[in-house]
């Protein structure tokens, strides 16, 4: 039977960055722990995910369709934009270590420096995100990730100066689970 109640639409969210290791919550209402920050406002595009799974399909002599398929491959990506020029959106979109980064001056003549790395290799973060329909939440907890791509910057005056980044998960370092997704107000059937 159709329950109207559980059409849901992602009205609002928060997404949140640890360095790998960070104790997240462990149920979708609990507030976000020491260690994880807020990246701030994110366009009203919202969070994208996209799952990918790649398959080899196994055929028998003499058959058209295969008898056996196998996933080979599975992985999932976050795509959004934050909209704060922020140090943890500048170092998430440069792949700079906050460590790097200086901070001068004072009061309206305070800026931060940093120089790109010379290096190439990549950064590893946990990544938190909510997507919030009323009191229907939906957590979405990554173990480790790294941004594996990055949208223009654009700098004119009809438009802000956004990060666009995708996080893609990679294994958890501990062999646990590298995703966990905690849906609220959803029963699991009787």
């Amino acid at each position: 039977m159709a329950d109207d109640t559980q059409v849901r639409v992602g009205v609002e969210g928060a997404f949140y960055v640890a360095p790998v290791g960070t104790t997240a919550p462990t149920d979708p209402y609990s507030s976000w722990g020491a260690g994880w920050v807020d990246l701030g406002n994110v366009s009203e595009d919202g969070l994208t995910e996209s799952l990918n799974e790649n398959r080899q399909d196994f055929k028998a002599w003499g058959r058209n369709g295969p008898v056996r398929s196998q996933v080979t491959d599975r992985d999932a990506t976050f795509k959004i934009t934050f909209m704060e020029t922020n140090a943890w959106t500048l170092a998430l979109y440069y792949g700079v270590d906050i460590a790097d980064m200086t901070s001068s001056g004072t009061g309206s003549t305070q800026f931060l420096a940093f120089e790109e790395p010379q290096s190439n290799e990549p950064m590893s973060y946990a990544i938190g995100m909510d997507v919030i329909d009323d009191d229907k939440p939906l957590r979405i907890v990554v173990a480790r990730a790294q941004v594996t791509a990055k949208g223009d910057r654009v700098y004119k005056s009809d438009s802000n100066q956004a990060f666009e980044l995708t996080f893609s998960y990679l294994t958890a370092a501990n062999g646990t689970s590298a995703v966990q997704r905690m849906y609220g107000l959803v029963p699991l059937p009787s």
